[in-house]
């Protein structure tokens, strides 16, 4: 059986290599209290599918190089991101340094808890050198609705045209 886990991706600054942080709850045995650790695994993106806050599903693989021995077998959530409606161009929402830590205890229980493998994604085999396709997640959806805001505020008064 192969070691599975899931993580955020903190970097995608190499070719076709990404940075996953996998956060793991530890009991401290002298204060009796459950903490959040963290340890950081290189992971193999053959297709370069990967964007900073994405969630992944990371599979145990043969050494690819001296680092890296794990490969990214599914995208399990898309980053949230928005789009601009007057340029069209797509922009990641980003987490501030303040509440990173937040942000990624609540990503452990939210995610990470309640995950179930799915029997159909694709497995990240590296026998050979073509890897097999994540599973691409589905269109990351507008979390900002300006016009409907804009209406809204319009009809409270706070707006004027």
């Amino acid at each position: 059986m192969r070691h599975n886990f899931i993580g955020m991706v903190i970097s995608t600054a190499m070719d076709k290599t990404v940075r996953v942080r996998v956060p793991k709850r530890v009991m401290n045995r002298h204060v009796q209290k459950e903490l959040l650790v963290h340890k950081n695994y290189m992971a193999h993106d053959e297709l370069e599918k990967c964007k900073l806050g994405d969630i992944v599903r990371i599979e145990h693989c043969r050494k690819l190089s001296r680092h890296k021995s794990f490969a990214v077998a599914e995208i399990v959530k898309a980053a949230r991101s928005w789009t601009d409606p007057e340029t069209g161009e797509v922009h990641l929402i980003s987490v501030s340094s303040a509440s990173k830590k937040d942000f990624i205890q609540d990503m452990y229980l939210k995610e990470i808890r309640g995950y179930k493998p799915d029997s159909k994604a694709a497995k990240a085999d590296v026998t050979t050198k073509e890897f097999a396709a994540p599973k691409s997640p589905e269109a990351p959806k507008n979390d900002v609705n300006l016009e409907a805001d804009i209406k809204t505020y319009e009809q409270k008064g706070v707006l004027s045209q």
